[in-house]
């Protein structure tokens, strides 16, 4: 799920749910249903504060899924307790169709409101519900997302649609070039350190060596500069350490929410790929809590391709599957979880330790 943008919008036109899909999404969908949540009991032109949630979901392949697929989505919606949606359905008509008509069949069932069933094919839109040939007609209504105030609102805020998914997936694509030279050979150099302070039996600073890295990573992407190659290094390696990993989730609140997004966005693309588990799956659990739930998958996906296993990431992609909101995590006492968390470093120490993935 995303959540709601945070800047008001008056929306009123099908063309302005339209406009503002992508800006919540964070990319343009494409052969997808998206299904946007109301409050409870407030007007839809109200505005994008009358928005709890949006949620995309992937047109099945094969129409035979449909009533699957319109079950989990309305299995989905009603966990959330919410009562009314706007659906929107991006594709031709004969892929769109049978899974819409599923998917208002469900929700019907399931006592939730469908205010307007919407699909979209290359600049016009069709009402699977106005009757009238006048607002509604047979061939679509045209409509420019690039001249719509709601897009245009969503843009003043800093909001961006990026193409499609693959263009977000891109933006954690590994770094190359002479980065990724310099990040390599720092990376390498902080590995024989960490095998020979081992060897010799010592070693017992790695917890505080870590926050102490994390916290310097933090102000250095506050004041909106780069990480040099050797702190990215030296991150990817005492992340190995679960305990030190989670030393890193206890930051959260100490600094901005886009601070943190930035500071993981950029370690996760610049680490070496086997050292990505971590930096991945801290950016999408701070992600799910901001409440974008597009980065937040893909940044799963990102720690799940260095470590198929990653038990955080795992967690985060089973609270994105059930659409838990983002308010579940604003109970944390982030810093009781630090105490915790220093306390079971000191009594396990060897735990703290990095583990270096194989041939590093």
């Amino acid at each position: 799920m995303t959540a709601r943008l945070d800047h008001t919008v008056r929306l009123s036109r099908p063309a302005d749910f339209i406009a503002i899909v992508p800006y919540m999404l964070g990319f343009h969908p494409e052969r997808s249903i998206v299904a946007l949540a109301f409050e409870p009991d407030r007007d839809p032109g109200s505005g994008v504060r009358g928005l709890r949630v949006s949620v995309r979901f992937d047109l099945p392949e094969d129409s035979e899924d449909s009533p699957e697929m319109a079950q989990h989505v309305a299995e989905l919606l009603t966990r959330n307790d919410i009562g009314r949606v706007l659906l929107i359905g991006y594709g031709p008509g004969w892929h769109v169709t049978p899974v819409m008509d599923a998917v208002r069949g469900t929700l019907t069932d399931s006592d939730i409101e469908v205010i307007d069933a919407l699909r979209v094919e290359e600049g016009r839109y069709w009402s699977y519900l106005c009757p009238d040939p006048e607002c509604c007609p047979p061939y679509g209504m045209a409509y420019d997302p690039t001249n719509n105030p709601a897009a245009a609102a969503a843009v003043f805020a800093g909001y961006v649609a990026r193409p499609d998914r693959a263009a977000l997936v891109a933006t954690l694509t590994p770094a190359g070039g002479q980065d990724r030279q310099q990040v390599t050979a720092a990376t390498r150099a902080a590995c024989t350190q960490v095998r020979a302070t081992l060897a010799r039996g010592g070693g017992q600073g790695w917890y505080q060596e870590g926050l102490t890295q994390v916290d310097a990573a933090l102000d250095t992407v506050k004041q909106g500069q780069d990480l040099p190659p050797d702190m990215v290094a030296w991150l990817g390696v005492l992340l190995t350490s679960i305990i030190v990993r989670d030393g890193a989730l206890t930051f959260v609140g100490r600094y901005d929410d886009d601070t943190h997004i930035r500071l993981w966005t950029e370690v996760t693309c610049r680490v070496e790929p086997e050292f990505a588990a971590a930096p991945a799956a801290l950016l999408a659990f701070v992600a799910m809590r901001t409440g974008d739930g597009p980065l937040a998958r893909v940044a799963v996906e990102r720690s799940l391709s260095a470590d198929g296993d990653y038990r955080l990431a795992r967690l985060v992609q089973l609270a994105l599957n059930h659409g838990l909101p983002p308010e579940v995590t604003s109970g944390i006492d982030y810093a009781g979880m630090a105490e915790e968390i220093g306390a079971q470093a000191a009594q396990y120490p060897a735990g703290t330790r990095p583990v270096l993935p194989e041939g590093w």
